[in-house]
């Protein structure tokens, strides 16, 4: 029994080692784990660090201050925070253990949503596919490209959205709502929260998060970075 029991703790170890090693190689950025919260920021430090880079992506429809809150919401300002970890039963031993998402960076951007912003880029704070250089190349670990591709794909998807929802008006405040209910949970969600003129259902929920709870942190951090921005001048 003890060299059967010795047999099957080897045998874990090395699935356990197997499947590090596999989701390394899909996810390389998972490696950012040795960094840990070194870089988390507070809302002071994050603007300090990135102030110029919020205003610099900005958009007509994407506010600095709305910028700033998400990436304070989604990685306390981490330019390699990265997702937890997920169990689901799976009948590859490979699929039982990984990360959650393929989220990584200041935003928690997805490959789905990185390679839909990355054929853009934020030139004179409005989106274009024009004169954007190699933004096909930009990493979501390096600040400048992670709030430069959270822009674009905000900007173009609550554009899209807006247009899905038919005859809709949308006011700044809304708009800026909007933005924070589609990088939550994505355009078709947010479509359906848009036709509702803009009511969110009761208990809603996108994937971990309650959506009401999600846009009052999203809120309180705009306030808070509008304060920071007026006083920095």
């Amino acid at each position: 029994m003890v060299r059967i029991g010795g047999s099957v703790a080897v045998l874990l170890a090395a699935v356990t080692l197997l499947n590090i090693a596999y989701q390394l190689i899909r996810k390389p950025t998972e490696l950012f784990v040795l960094i840990g919260n070194a870089l988390d920021k507070e809302p002071a430090e994050t603007w300090a660090s990135y102030g110029p880079l919020f205003r610099h992506a900005s958009t007509a429809t994407i506010m600095p201050e709305l910028l700033a809150a998400l990436a304070q919401v989604e990685s306390s300002g981490n330019p390699v925070a990265r997702t937890y970890w997920r169990w689901r039963w799976s009948f590859n031993p490979l699929a039982i253990y990984r990360p959650a998402s393929s989220a990584v960076g200041l935003f928690q951007m997805t490959d789905p949503a990185f390679a839909e912003a990355a054929r853009f880029c934020v030139r004179g704070n409005a989106v274009t596919q024009t004169g954007c250089g190699f933004t096909s190349f930009y990493i979501r670990a390096v600040p400048s490209h992670a709030i430069e591709l959270a822009s674009v794909y905000l900007d173009r998807q609550m554009a899209l959205v807006l247009s899905l929802a038919g005859d809709i008006k949308a006011n700044a405040t809304q708009k800026q709502d909007l933005a924070a209910f589609i990088h939550l949970c994505g355009a078709g969600p947010a479509t359906a929260y848009a036709r509702r003129k803009f009511q969110m259902l009761a208990g809603e929920r996108c994937g971990d998060h309650l959506v009401a709870a999600y846009l009052a942190r999203v809120n309180a951090m705009k306030r808070q970075f509008l304060r920071l921005a007026a006083e920095s001048g």
